[in-house]
C-alpha cells in the first residue's frame, strides 16, 4: 500500500511542478544514483552532439528523477529519445502542462495528520477517525483509478508517438544508408558520363563548335573532384578527425577562393553573386580559413542549384557575441524554397537526377558546429528561405579602419555607378563609401534614356554591356579635358557572348567585389608605380621567364610522366592538407624531392636556410599567417632567390587576380582544381632546358597494369573515381583512419549485444566498402545488416570470426597498395 501511495505522489508531484513542453524522463532512484547517471548522460550527450542537454535532477517524494527538457522540436526530441533508450531502457516521454495550484501533500503525510495522536488537545471519536480515514482512502482510490485511466490513455498516445518516431528514425536511417551505399554508383556514373562525353567529342571534333561540350566535360571532372572532397570530409567528420585551426588570415582571400571555385561549376550563366560586406568586417581575422571557405562554398552551391532567379546576396556583418568575443554573421538571400526544413541538413541520394542532395550542406552544418558556430535555415515574410551562418572569430587589429589609401587625393572621389542589378550597385556603393566617396547610382533605364554629365564625376563605373559608340565618344571627350577614370563592371558568371571590354575603360572590375579588390583598384588607378631597382646580378644567376598565358593541357600525361623531372626539388606552399596530399601524390612517383609547408612565412623560413636548394615553388594564394602575395614579395626582395620560379595556385582567375599575381613577382599561375596536365606543362616550362626537351619530350609513357589485391579490387575502386589514383588513395587512407579498428569494435558490440550500434556500423561501412572495391567486405556487412533489419540478431553472433578475417585481409591489402 505504501508503494502505491508513493507512486501516486510522484505522478501528482511531477504534474504540479511541470512547465509546458515535452520531457524525457530517463530514470528514477536515489539522489546519489541519479547524480551519477546525470554525469554519465551529459558525457553521452556531448558525444552524440545533442547540443544544449538541459538535464536536471528533480525530487519526487523519497526518489529522484533524471529529466531532459523541455523540448519543443519534435524531430530533435525523437532522435534524442531513441538514442537515450539505448542506455536508459526505462526512459519515457512526458508532455506536461502549466499548473497553477500548489502541489498536494503526500498521501502518507495526510494520513498521519488526521490520526488522533497528531491532535493531542482534541477529543475525536473512533467513528469520526475511521470515517475520515475511509474518506481519504476513497479519495486516493478515485485518484488511483483516474490516474490509471489517464495513464492508459497516455500509454496509447505514447505508443502511437513512438511508432511515428520509429518510422521517422527508420527513414533517416535509410537516407543515410542510401548516401553511403550509392556513393560508388554516383561516382561511377559521373566518371562514365565524362568518358562517354569525351568519346563523343572526338567523333564530332571536325564538325561543330565544341565549347559547350567541353564545358560539360570540365563540369563533370570538377563535380567528381567536389564529391570526392566531400566524401573525405564526411569520413573525417564521422571519425571525429576534423581539427579546427585558429589562424590569422585575410578574409578577402577566402571570398576570392569561394567565388573562383563556384565560377568553374556548370550553372546557368548570368547569375549575379553579390558580396554585401559591411565596413565593420575586418580584413584580418582569426579562425579556420579552409573550413570557412568550404562552408561558404557549399551553401552558395546549394542556392545556385535551387534559386528561382539570377541573384544571390551574401550579406556579411560583424557582431558582438552575447557570451563575449566577436562573430561573423552571414545571411544568404535568394528566391528559393525548402520543402523539408527538418531534414535539410541530412544527406540522401536522388535516383532521378543521380546526384547527392544535401551532402554539401551536411558537411557545412557539421563544420559550422565544430567551429562553435551555427548554420540554420529560416523563412522571410515572402515565404522564401534563407540561410543564416554564425562563425566566432577573433580580431587582432583594433584599428577602426582596415584600409588606408596611400594618398589623400584618392579619398572622397565623386563616383557614378550604373549597373543592371540594383543590389549589386548598392553593394558597390557600400565599398566605395568606405573610402569616403560621394556615390551616385543610376539604373540602366535612366542611363539609356538620358546620358548623365560625366564631367561631374571623378570615377565612372558602368556595366560592361552599356559601352557603345555614343557612350565611348562622350567619355573620350571628357577624358581630354579632365582626369576621369572609367571602370567596366563585369560579372564573373557572365555569359560568353557579353560585349568585349571597351577601349575607353581604364580597368575592369569583376564582380563579386571585396574591400581589398576595390582598394587595389583605386591604388592602381591613381598611383604611379616606381621603377624597381635591383642590384647587379652575377653571371650565374638566371631569372626565370614570365609565363603570362594559362598553362596547356598536354595530352597523354600520366603520373609516371613526371619522372622526367627526377631529382628536382619542389616546395609546395599550401594550407589545405587535402590539396597538399593531392600534389604530393601526383609528384610522389617521380623521385622528385618534395617539401610541403602550410603558409607563406614557413616558405620564407625554409628558403632562407639554403637559397639554392629549391628549384620550383608552387604557391597557394589564400593562406593563414602570410598569404601567397605577401610571401612572394618578400622572397623577391632577396636576390639570392631570383632564380627560383614561383607559380601561383589560385581558384580565382579574373583579370585583376592574374595581374596581382604577376605584380607580386610570380612567374605563372595554375587554376584550381589542379589538373595534372597543366602542372606538367608548368614544370616543363621552368625545369627543362631545350636539350632535355628534345631528348625526352617524345619518350613514350607506359601505363602500368592494374593489380588487384586479396579482398580489394583496385580496378573497380579506380573505375569508380575515373581512374583518379590520387583521390582513390586518399579515400583509402581515410577509410583506414576511420574504421581501422572496426574488427575489434564489432566483436565488442556483439559480445555486449549492442545490435543497434552494430547496425549503424554496418550501414556506415557498407557503402564505403563498395566505393573502394572491397567486395568481400561489402558482402559480409550486407548479410549482417540484413539479419538485423529482419530481427534475427542471434545469427549475428556467428559472424565475429568472419568479420575479423575479412576486415584484416582488406586492411593488409590496403596498406600494401598504399605503400607500393
Amino acid at each position: 500500500m505504501h508503494r502505491i501511495f508513493q507512486t501516486v505522489f510522484m505522478i501528482v508531484t511531477i504534474t504540479s511542478m511541470a512547465t509546458s513542453g515535452s520531457y524525457i524522463i530517463l530514470n528514477s532512484g536515489t539522489k546519489e544514483e541519479i547524480a551519477s547517471q546525470k554525469a554519465a548522460y551529459e558525457a553521452f550527450g556531448k558525444r552524440e552532439k545533442f547540443g544544449d542537454l538541459n538535464v536536471t535532477m528533480q525530487q519526487a517524494g523519497e526518489n529522484w528523477l533524471l529529466r531532459v527538457g523541455p523540448m519543443r522540436r519534435n524531430h530533435r526530441m525523437a532522435l534524442q529519445y531513441l538514442k537515450s533508450k539505448q542506455h536508459f531502457p526505462h526512459a519515457i516521454l512526458i508532455e506536461e502542462e502549466v499548473r497553477t495550484q500548489a502541489p498536494p501533500a503526500p498521501p502518507h503525510q495526510i494520513i498521519r495528520k488526521i490520526t488522533p495522536t497528531s491532535l493531542p488537545h482534541q477529543e475525536i471519536s473512533r467513528g469520526e477517525t475511521d470515517t475520515t480515514i475511509w474518506i481519504a482512502l476513497f479519495g486516493l482510490a478515485i485518484t488511483g483509478i483516474l490516474y490509471m485511466f489517464l495513464s492508459s490513455e497516455q500509454i496509447k498516445r505514447l505508443k502511437a508517438e513512438y511508432e511515428k518516431i520509429k518510422e521517422k528514425h527508420k527513414k533517416l536511417e535509410q537516407k543515410q544508408h542510401e548516401v553511403l551505399s550509392n556513393m560508388s554508383e554516383n561516382i561511377h556514373s559521373l566518371a562514365k558520363e565524362t568518358i562517354d562525353r569525351t568519346s563523343e567529342l572526338a567523333k564530332r571534333a571536325k564538325e561543330t563548335p565544341l565549347y559547350k561540350d567541353i564545358e560539360k566535360v570540365m563540369y563533370n571532372e570538377s563535380e567528381l573532384l567536389n564529391i570526392t572532397e566531400d566524401l573525405i570530409k564526411f569520413l573525417k567528420i564521422k571519425s571525429k578527425k576534423i581539427v579546427i585551426q585558429h589562424d590569422q588570415f585575410n578574409f578577402n582571400h577566402v571570398l576570392n577562393e569561394v567565388a573562383g571555385t563556384l565560377s568553374q561549376l556548370d550553372y546557368p550563366k548570368g547569375l549575379e553573386l553579390i558580396f554585401a560586406i559591411e565596413k565593420s568586417v575586418p580584413k584580418e581575422i582569426v579562425s579556420d580559413p579552409s573550413h570557412l571557405g568550404s562552408i561558404l562554398t557549399n551553401i552558395l552551391e546549394y542556392i545556385m542549384q535551387h534559386t528561382q532567379n539570377n541573384e544571390i546576396v551574401m550579406h556579411t556583418t560583424m557582431q558582438a557575441s552575447v557570451t563575449g568575443g566577436q562573430q561573423l554573421h552571414f545571411t544568404f538571400n535568394s528566391r528559393f524554397t525548402v520543402p523539408d526544413k527538418e531534414t535539410l541538413f541530412e544527406s540522401y541520394y536522388d535516383e532521378r537526377t543521380r546526384r547527392y542532395i544535401g551532402l554539401g550542406l551536411y558537411v557545412a552544418h557539421e563544420l559550422a558546429s565544430l567551429m562553435n558556430g551555427s548554420l540554420s535555415i529560416h523563412e522571410n515574410p515572402e515565404g522564401y528561405a534563407y540561410f543564416k551562418l554564425i562563425v566566432p572569430i577573433e580580431e587582432k587589429s583594433k584599428e577602426r579602419r582596415k584600409y588606408y589609401l596611400p594618398q589623400k587625393d584618392m579619398v572622397g572621389k565623386k563616383v557614378l555607378i550604373v549597373d543592371k542589378n540594383k543590389a549589386s550597385a548598392n553593394a558597390t556603393k557600400t565599398l566605395f563609401a568606405y573610402f569616403k566617396a560621394d556615390v551616385t547610382i543610376l539604373s540602366t533605364q535612366q542611363f539609356q534614356e538620358s546620358l548623365p554629365n560625366f564631367s561631374r564625376y571623378d570615377i565612372v563605373a558602368l556595366n560592361q554591356a552599356l559601352f557603345n559608340i555614343k557612350t565611348e565618344k562622350i567619355l573620350n571627350q571628357v577624358k581630354q579635358t579632365q582626369d576621369i577614370k572609367v571602370i567596366s563592371l563585369e560579372n564573373l558568371f557572365a555569359t560568353t557572348d557579353n560585349t568585349p571590354n571597351s577601349a575607353v575603360a581604364d580597368c575592369t572590375l569583376t564582380k563579386p567585389l571585396t574591400q581589398e579588390y576595390l582598394y587595389d583598384t583605386l591604388v592602381s588607378l591613381y598611383s604611379k608605380k616606381p621603377e624597381k631597382k635591383k642590384s647587379p646580378k652575377s653571371p650565374q644567376e638566371i631569372t626565370p621567364t614570365i609565363h603570362r598565358e594559362p598553362f596547356r593541357d598536354i595530352k597523354g600525361i600520366t603520373l609516371e610522366s613526371f619522372s622526367l623531372f627526377e631529382g628536382s626539388t619542389i616546395l609546395i606552399v599550401e594550407d589545405n592538407v587535402i590539396n597538399q596530399k593531392v600534389v604530393m601524390s601526383v609528384l610522389g612517383q617521380s623521385k622528385m624531392h618534395l617539401i610541403a609547408v602550410n603558409n607563406g612565412q614557413e616558405a620564407i623560413d625554409y628558403l632562407m636556410q639554403d637559397p639554392n636548394e629549391v628549384d620550383f615553388v608552387l604557391m597557394d594564394i589564400s593562406m593563414p599567417v602570410m598569404d601567397g602575395y605577401t610571401a612572394t614579395q618578400k622572397i623577391r626582395e632577396d636576390h639570392r632567390l631570383d632564380h627560383i620560379p614561383i607559380v601561383a595556385l589560385t581558384a580565382l582567375t579574373s583579370e585583376h587576380e592574374i595581374e596581382k599575381v604577376f605584380e607580386s613577382g610570380m612567374n605563372g599561375y595554375l587554376s584550381k582544381p589542379l589538373h595534372i596536365e597543366k602542372l606538367y606543362h608548368a614544370l616543363e616550362v621552368f625545369l627543362l632546358d631545350k636539350k632535355k626537351k628534345q631528348t625526352k619530350q617524345n619518350k613514350p609513357h607506359k601505363e602500368k597494369p592494374i593489380e588487384d589485391y586479396e579482398g580489394l579490387s583496385i580496378k573497380k575502386g579506380l573505375g569508380q573515381t575515373s581512374k583518379n589514383e590520387i583521390f582513390y588513395k586518399e579515400v583509402l587512407r581515410e577509410f583506414l583512419s576511420t574504421y581501422g579498428e572496426s574488427d575489434l569494435l564489432f566483436e565488442k558490440l556483439v559480445r555486449e549485444k549492442r545490435y543497434e550500434q552494430i547496425k549503424i556500423l554496418c550501414m556506415d561501412m557498407k557503402g564505403l566498402a563498395g566505393t573502394i572495391g572491397a567486395v568481400e567486405m561489402y558482402t559480409t556487412l550486407n548479410e549482417i545488416h540484413q539479419y538485423l533489419i529482419y530481427k534475427k540478431p542471434e545469427l549475428v553472433d556467428g559472424y565475429i570470426n568472419r568479420f575479423k578475417e575479412t576486415f584484416r585481409t582488406l586492411k593488409n591489402s590496403i596498406e600494401r597498395y598504399l605503400s607500393a
